[in-house]
């Protein structure tokens, strides 16, 4: 696992961590909410990666953005790599983009 990746899971301080292969499982377990966040502190997912499955959360309430809180952007001028990772949440979305640690909010 990337280190940027490490330290943002160990910032949240995670009851649990749950891995599985897959942008969209991983929405999926944050839709279902048998996991409370998706956080890749990493530049590794790509647009299509992402499309689907922030459309589901999105639909059932939920936000997702890239870690530093902004909105994932899929317009046909944008680049296909999610270059400032990805953030996933039902719920306590802010608390979870508080946590990022500032090694990776000042990349």
């Amino acid at each position: 696992m990337q280190q940027s990746v490490q330290d943002a899971i160990d910032s949240c301080k995670p009851d649990k961590l749950i891995q599985i292969g897959g942008s969209g499982s991983k929405c999926i377990l944050v839709a279902e909410g048998v996991a409370d966040a998706y956080l890749f502190a990493s530049p590794g997912t790509k647009k299509w990666d992402t499309c689907a499955g922030e459309a589901i959360i999105r639909a059932l309430g939920g936000k997702m953005t890239d870690v530093f809180g902004e909105p994932i952007k899929y317009d046909a001028d944008v680049a296909y790599p999610n270059k400032r990772g990805v953030l996933a949440a039902m719920r306590d979305f802010d608390f979870y983009v508080s946590k990022i640690p500032a090694n990776i909010m000042d990349r």
